[in-house]
């Protein structure tokens, strides 16, 4: 989140059943960064496949290209969070899908791949409360998810045990999508919350286009 207020964490969205036991989804927004390779060598070394969400004033560095191509050739999916991650450019000024489709695009053209998905900054809600937006990606087929657990890892600088706790009283559904950042006590912490969640028996979700499930706080079924 930038080390910006959170607009959306007291909720959560409601993802569809799981039929093959409890699943979850680790993903990770606001990359890629100086710290991607780290947190790629962590879930490379437990096994793990995760969801990335990358910004694109960050995937216009062409020193970072090389990290990007490495997630997507180790199995992790890469959507889109927007070219700038600020609020009132994205839902104020209406530029939200203009933005990521210009994110998608440089996803695409680095690694090859032409992902869907996209995660908005702050959340859907009150973010994509407009309609007119919403319409806008449906028409242009993108796909949007939040997050049913919230780690506030952004705001926990210098504490990533309180990150591992947060994870730990707000799991209880059998599918879960855990929202984390690309930071220094995430990566500390990440070890443990894959321990945490291979102890509680679940299975490590990476997103895939053709099995999507609606998982946005506007409850808008076509996203």
């Amino acid at each position: 989140m930038q080390n910006e207020k959170v607009l959306v964490n007291e909720k959560a969205a409601q993802p569809a059943p799981s039929t093959s036991g409890k699943v979850v989804y680790l993903t990770f927004d606001d990359g890629p960064s100086e710290l991607t390779n780290q947190f790629l060598d962590v879930l490379k070394e437990k096994g793990v496949k995760s969801t990335f969400f990358m910004q694109g004033r960050n995937l216009e560095r062409e020193k970072l290209h090389s990290v990007v191509k490495r997630a997507s050739l180790e199995g992790h999916y890469i959507g889109g969070h927007s070219m700038t991650h600020v609020y009132k450019t994205l839902y104020e000024e209406g530029q939200f899908v203009n933005e990521m489709k210009q994110t998608l695009s440089l996803i695409r053209d680095i690694t090859g791949k032409s992902p869907h998905l996209v995660r908005p900054p702050y959340g859907s809600a009150p973010g994509l409360a407009n309609k007119k937006i919403r319409d806008q990606l449906a028409e242009a087929k993108i796909k949007v998810w939040d997050w049913t657990i919230d780690s506030n890892d952004w705001n926990l600088s210098g504490r990533p045990q309180e990150i591992l706790t947060t994870i730990k009283n707000t799991t209880k559904r059998k599918t879960e999508v855990v929202l984390l950042h690309e930071k220094p006590q995430t990566l500390k912490v990440l070890p443990d919350i894959i321990d945490f969640y291979k102890k509680q028996g679940y299975t490590f979700g990476v997103y895939d286009d053709v099995k999507h499930f609606p998982l946005n706080f506007t409850k808008d079924e076509r996203l």
